[in-house]
Parts: structure tokens; sequence; C-alpha cells
């Protein structure tokens, strides 16, 4: 991981371009130039991850965007056509790919890492493109389930970046700029999985699919659909149907689709996407329990959701076993095919290699336990209000079999974010029941100190100052659910309460420690936030409700490292802090549910475990 301030960023992504021709001091970045241009770029994992960051969108051109909608999206598949081929493939290159495609609202990830793990476990060469990342950027493309190591990810990351920068024109519009952060790294993914000779290539796409930056391949040898759902409906539209409708778009004439049980609506749309784009169309079961008892089947990855999305691996990587390498085309779905006759795959028998794939499989960040002494974080990044259900029942159930196995008072805190433009009350009210002691809600920002952050998870596309306020939302969601005053009343801290200010570059500016705002609640519920929280950085930590007795007492906090400071009550040796007396700190142990944003979830992991990609 490299830790690196904004300011850093901006000063190191200035100096790659500059027309100086020594080497720059700062980022020991060598430029090989001809007399007229450059011929190349070298540099290190340290320089690409910076100049990945000058390839995002800032917070105010994806507003833009949300608010043109699909006029600029039509451009996106050509652009990336035009990308491709400037970063020196061909067609051909790209169409001898044998590339399984997954869309979806909800899984998609989940099932592309059970695919990779199925057809490896078979012995194949696999290549794996997912986004987003957790802790490095490097985990997007993976060879044999491995993310690239530094030396790889550098090799091939300047390769392709100087064969776009050399091929720059003034016609952005058209794909003659810089592609942006998510249509780089899939062009980057092509030419790792090219030059490495993957025998399969496992494409997730980013969002939607009919306009998506992966959906360039003409001839994928099986497309797979995961459960869909209402999610980044600011681009995709706001019905079941229209997302039905974009996460279809990657179907191809000839090719077969395969898709986990929808409701009717949006699985009509599918079948007449089908039709339309003349491709057959098939519906996978889930495993029977039947199945699973009699092969004593155990998934890598927890949830009930997941016996769904390993049925449609399976189905995804039989058909890509019965298609790869054959030419012809499958005819289309009839016209007259109706949703009642939709050809049905089911899982009867599962072979060894199938059996190791799906159960070693693993995909941190989703169902996932981490436990230490005295504390165990559960971390789900759940962002729709179905798979906010499903962690839901998740943690429940695990943390209720562990509570049973500790003769210890165990408390349970929620620390939540979530982002964009989703309705987080669904989401919240998913969670009364998991019987929660203390509410946390913070940013993404991995810390206010910005010494310790990484340029990996380094985010332009939003601001400081509207992450910080959408926490605020969201606690006041939470209290307008769970501790509304009798009359109906919701108290709350404003945000410009927080000891936290933004200068004109949206840097984080902190002032000399100040006493926070406290939080009174009655003895029996006492856990109120101390008035000097140290914790390795001079920074104020927390705001909340001033003098109101809550039944689920709730926090807001700047960053990510103080939240975790202040539930873990230093019981992790990954971080430290001065905490006050408090059931957190006398509880025996503390349970900490981690979800609703994938970014939270990925701060996290880099904090508690930030060697898990070495």
């Amino acid at each position: 991981m490299i830790k690196i301030s904004r300011n850093l960023v901006r000063t190191m992504t200035s100096q790659l371009f500059t027309n100086t021709p020594q080497q720059s001091r700062s980022t020991n970045l060598k430029l090989d130039r001809s007399s007229s241009s450059f011929s190349s770029l070298a540099g290190g994992y340290e320089e690409a991850v910076i100049a990945l960051q000058n390839l995002q969108s800032n917070a105010e051109t994806i507003a833009k965007v949300r608010e043109s909608k699909d006029k600029k999206n039509v451009k996106s598949v050509p652009n990336m056509n035009r990308y491709i081929h400037r970063s020196g493939l061909t067609v051909e290159e790209v169409d001898n790919l044998s590339v399984i495609h997954v869309s979806g609202t909800k899984g998609k990830g989940s099932t592309c890492a059970f695919c990779e793990r199925i057809l490896h476990s078979k012995g194949y060469k696999t290549g794996l493109f997912t986004s987003p990342h957790l802790i490095e950027v490097r985990e997007r493309i993976r060879i044999n389930g491995r993310p690239l190591s530094k030396e790889m990810f550098s090799k091939y990351f300047w390769k392709v970046y100087t064969a776009l920068k050399q091929t720059e024109t003034g016609d952005k519009e058209e794909g003659g700029g810089m592609p942006a952060y998510f249509a780089f790294f899939t062009v980057l993914s092509l030419h790792v999985f090219i030059a490495e000779g993957v025998d399969v290539a496992i494409m997730e796409v980013g969002i939607g699919g009919q306009y998506d930056s992966t959906n360039f391949f003409r001839k994928p040898v099986v497309c797979g659909v995961a459960s869909l759902g209402l999610d980044h409906t600011s681009v995709l539209g706001n019905t079941i149907e229209q997302i039905a409708w974009n996460k279809a778009g990657i179907f191809k004439a000839g090719h077969p689709a395969i898709t986990v049980p929808q409701v009717s609506n949006a699985l009509q749309v599918l079948l007449d996407r089908a039709k339309e784009i003349k491709n057959p169309l098939y519906l996978a079961e889930p495993i029977r329990s039947e199945v699973v008892d009699k092969y004593n089947l155990h998934l890598g990855i927890d949830g009930a959701k997941q016996i769904e999305n390993a049925a449609l691996a399976v189905q995804l990587c039989r058909m890509w076993e019965k298609r790869n390498g054959q030419k012809e085309l499958l005819p289309g779905t009839p016209d007259h095919q109706t949703l009642e006759n939709i050809p049905v795959l089911e899982v009867q028998e599962l072979d060894d290699a199938t059996i190791c794939g799906l159960s070693s499989c693993s995909w941190p960040g989703r169902t996932q336990i981490v436990t230490r002494d005295n504390v165990t974080y559960y971390l789900d990044g759940a962002h729709t209000k179905e798979s906010i259900e499903v962690c839901s029942a998740w943690f429940k159930e695990a943390s209720y079999k562990e509570k049973v196995q500790l003769s210890q008072n165990v408390i349970r805190i929620l620390i939540f974010n979530s982002t964009g433009d989703r309705d987080v009350e669904p989401f919240l009210s998913c969670l009364k029941d998991c019987d929660f002691d203390a509410a946390v809600f913070c940013t993404n920002i991995l810390s206010t100190d910005e010494s310790m952050n990484i340029a990996d998870q380094f985010n332009k596309t939003v601001t400081c100052q509207s992450m910080l306020k959408r926490a605020e939302c969201n606690r006041e969601s939470w209290d307008k659910l769970f501790n509304d005053e009798p009359d109906g009343s919701v108290t709350s801290t404003p945000t410009d309460k927080l000891d936290i200010n933004y200068n004109e570059k949206d840097s984080l500016v902190f002032g000399p420690k100040k006493s926070v705002i406290n939080s009174h609640f009655d003895e029996t519920n006492d856990l109120s936030v101390p008035t000097d929280i140290i914790a390795t950085k001079n920074v104020k930590r927390v705001s909340s409700h001033e003098g109101v007795k809550k039944k689920v007492p709730s926090f807001v906090f700047p960053c990510i490292y103080d939240a975790l400071v202040w539930a873990a009550h230093g019981r992790d040796a990954a971080f430290v802090g001065q905490c006050v007396e408090s059931p957190v700190a006398t509880a025996g142990h503390v349970q900490v549910l981690i979800t609703g944003s994938l970014h939270l979830v990925g701060g996290v992991l880099g904090v508690i475990t930030p060697h898990m990609n070495d």
C-alpha cells in the first residue's frame, strides 16, 4: 500500500507531464524522450497509482454525467474501441480472448469469483477483472486468482499508459483523449490477459451493461446476469425494467446468456432483449438443498444468496467449457417464447473440481469475518436494499453463533456509510433487528491525518465535504427510525458543528485539538464519546447528540480510523486511541458490523488487514 497525501497526489500527477527533460526528484519517474515526443514513460507501482488518480473524473464531472444520462453514454463503447486500438491491440487479438461476461446489481462479483475458482480448479489459466478494489488497485486484475504483483502491474501499466499518452489528440469526446479511470483499467486488463495467455477472461461489468466500458466484446463465449435491483438509478434509470434493459445490453447475437431467477417484470425485459438481440437465454436454478447435502457442499463465501450465485457460476463454467473454441452461432430466442418456458439449467451433479472451486472461493469484503482478541469485525459491502437484507440475516446468524460461545458481555456496534444518491432509510430499516448498542456513521476517508491515507483509495469523484454531509444525513436517517423524540421531532448536530473545515482545494484542514460535543445518555446505555480522544492524530473526532436519551445512540466521525478507534476501544493493536470508561470499554467482547459501502469496507480492511494482498 502507498500512503500519500492529497496535496502530494496533485503535485506528483502534475509532475508526470512537465516538459522539463530532467528526472522528477519526488517521483523517480523517468521520461525517455525522442526529439519530438515521448518515446516511453517508465515508473514504478507508486507512480502508476498516482498517474491513475489523474484519470478519475472529479465530482463536478460526475454530476454533469448524471444530469445528461445517456447523452454521453452512447459514446462509451465506440470510444473504448478507439482506446483499445490506440493502446496497440487489434480487433482480432481481443476477439481471440475467451470471455465470460457478467452483469447484474448484486452478486456479479461473487459469481465471477466462483467462476474463476471453478475453472482454475479444473486446470485452466484464469484472468479475472473486477471492481472496485478494496485496498490496492492491483486487486482489480488477477491471474489464477492472485492480484497482479506490483512489478507486473507496473510493467503493463506503463506500456499501456505510454501508448495512450503518445496517441492523444484534442478530440476527447471521440476517444482521442486519455480514457477515464475505469476505462483505462479495462484496456489494461486486456493487455495483461492477452500477454499472459490466459485460457479464460472473466470480466465483471462496471455499471449497467449497455453502455459499460466492458461492452466492446463481440464474441463472448457466454454472458451471465446476477440478481437485479435498484442501484445507480441516476445513471441506469429509476425502475427495475430500465435497469434490466441496461444489464441485458451485454447480450450478443448467437452467444448464450444465463440469468439467475429474477422478479417477473425484470425477467420479461431480459427475455425481450434476448429476442431483440437474437441470443439464447437460459435460467440457472439455485442449487437445491438435496444436492448440497449429497456433496456436503460448503461455499467459500458465506450468505444465503451465495447458493444462487454459485449456481450461476456453475452453469456459466459448464457453458464455457462446452462452447469454448466453437465458432458457430446458436439460434436466438424465438419470438413465441414466454417466461414460463425459458430453458432451465439445474445443478444435479457436481464434479470434484467444481466442489473444490466453490468451497475454496474467497471474496474479501463480502460476508467476511475478521476476529481479534475481544473484538470481531463483520464486513459486507452490501449497498442495495436487497443485499442489506441478506447482510442483516447473515450478521444476526453469525454473530449469534459467536455470542453463545462467549462467556462474557457482548456489545454490538454498527459502522455504516452509504454514498451516491441512495435512499438509506430502507437500508437502515433492514438492520433494525440486529440489536445494536450503538451506531457509528463516518465518511470513506481513511484518516484525517493525511500521512496515513493510501493513494490506492484516493477518490476525487466525491468531495470531502459532501462525504461528511452524507454521513450526517445517514445518522439523521438512523435517528428518525430509531430515536425519534416523543413528539416526533429528531435532534441532530449540524455538520458545521464538526471541528473540520475545507480549503478552496477541498483538502481536509484541522485546527488545534478542541473539546468535542459530548453525548449524554442514561446510565444503562452510556456510550458517551470522550471529550478528549487522542488516537495518533491531533484532531477532533466526533459529533453526536447532546442531552437526549437514546435507545440506540448514534455518532458521526470524520474518518474510518476514528470510527474504528472508538468501536474497538483499545482491543485491536492495528490502531490505538485513548477513550474514557463506558460499556464499550467494560464489555467482554465487541461485535462490529461494517456495511453500506464497499469503499468503507475496503478502508476498514486497509487498517485491520493491511497486508491482505501479500
